[in-house]
Formats: structure tokens, C-alpha cells, sequence
């Protein structure tokens, strides 16, 4: 099954398998949409600087640091860029968001956790991260001590740094990792293990 899924990887002896969260779990353009309208619903109050800033996102993607400047550049607000970037950024990272994991999804999550090791690492900041966690319903398949949330040790942590592996309880030989973007590559690689680039559990084509 998982050879006919996912192209190109080696799963014999394979032990463990690791995950991304953020548009390896999930479509993180729904999380997105979200918080960018509660955003606009306090900050913008503009639909058209909205859609500028969700397209932007989807051409730019999650990594891109520079969309709450840019939409202050296209909306009459009575606070300064900085103000502005800092209440911003405060609604982002409370935000308590409403996400379901699809269905194939989870029945792929409970295949692995029949048949591997599981573990998860994620960037960003930790509150939302756990709360994401949470909402999606991933506690049912990996154990406390093998989620990572580099957030919760700081930026020294985050992928591709390999640092966060030095908290997991397992044995990392004979491993793969899913991710989305580059930097979950790179991670991969630095840690010896396969990679597999999926957008929502769907593999990525090259």
C-alpha cells in the first residue's frame, strides 16, 4: 500500500516515521483563511486586502515574513506599520483555530501507528502549535515524549536543525519523514532519514 502511495521510498526494515504538522497533516490554507479574517474583522475591515493577502500566501507560502507589511501598505489604519505588524502578529499567534483532520488522513495515521514508531516535529510559535495539535485530534497517534515543538526551546531548534532530536524516546535508524517544504528536506537529510514531500498526506511530484 504505502509503495503505491508514496513513490520512491525504501520501507523495508523501516521503524519509525516522523511528520511535519502545518500542510503535511492538514491544508494549511484553512488555518490560514482563518486567521487572516480575524485579522481583517480587527485590524483591516477591507475584503480586497483580505483576498490580496490570502493569494499572497498562497504564492508566497507560510515561511514568507513580509505579508503583514505589505497589507498595511494597501489599508487606512490609524496605527503605525509597527503597531500595526505587532497586533497582527499577537491575533496570529492567540488564535484558536477550528481544524479537522480528513479522513484519509487518519486512517493513514492509524495504519503507521499499527506498523511504526511515530513522532512529530513542528515549527512555530508553541501555543498555537499545541493548540493545532489539539483541535486536529493528532494525540491519538503519537505519544506525549515523541511531539516536538521546537517553539517551546527556541529558534536553535527549529528545522532544519537537528537539534530537536535529541528529545525523542526512539531509535531513528531505518526512518522517514514527511514534510512540505524544503527546509523538512533539508532536515531529513541532516538527520540520515528518507523524505517524502506530501501536501496534506498527498505526495508532492517533482
Amino acid at each position: 500500500m504505502l509503495n503505491a502511495l508514496y513513490s520512491d521510498l525504501d520501507w523495508q526494515n523501516v521503524k519509525t516515521v516522523g511528520f511535519d504538522m502545518d500542510g503535511t497533516l492538514y491544508d494549511e490554507y484553512n488555518f490560514i483563511e482563518q486567521v487572516y479574517s480575524e485579522i481583517n474583522k480587527q485590524l483591516i475591515k477591507n475584503d480586497n486586502v483580505l483576498s490580496f493577502m490570502l493569494n499572497r500566501w498562497i504564492e508566497k507560502g507560510s515561511s514568507y515574513s513580509h505579508i503583514f507589511s505589505e497589507a498595511y501598505d494597501k489599508c487606512n489604519t490609524i496605527y503605525s506599520r509597527e503597531i500595526f505588524i505587532q497586533k497582527a502578529l499577537e491575533i496570529f499567534r492567540n488564535y484558536s483555530p477550528s481544524l479537522v483532520l480528513p479522513e484519509r488522513n487518519r486512517k493513514l495515521l492509524s495504519y503507521f501507528k499499527d506498523n511504526f514508531d511515530l513522532f512529530l516535529i513542528t515549527d512555530g510559535n508553541y501555543e498555537l502549535q499545541k493548540k493545532k495539535f489539539i483541535t486536529l485530534g493528532l494525540e491519538k497517534y503519537f505519544y506525549d515524549q515523541n511531539v516536538i515543538f521546537t517553539g517551546e526551546y527556541g529558534s536553535a531548534f527549529h528545522k532544519p536543525s537537528i537539534n530537536s532530536l535529541q528529545f525523542l524516546n526512539l531509535n531513528l535508524k531505518k526512518s522517514i519523514y514527511f514534510g512540505d517544504r524544503d527546509k523538512d528536506e533539508e532536515f531529513a537529510k541532516l538527520a540520515n532519514m528518507q523524505f517524502k514531500k506530501v501536501y496534506n498526506m498527498i505526495e508532492v511530484k517533482k
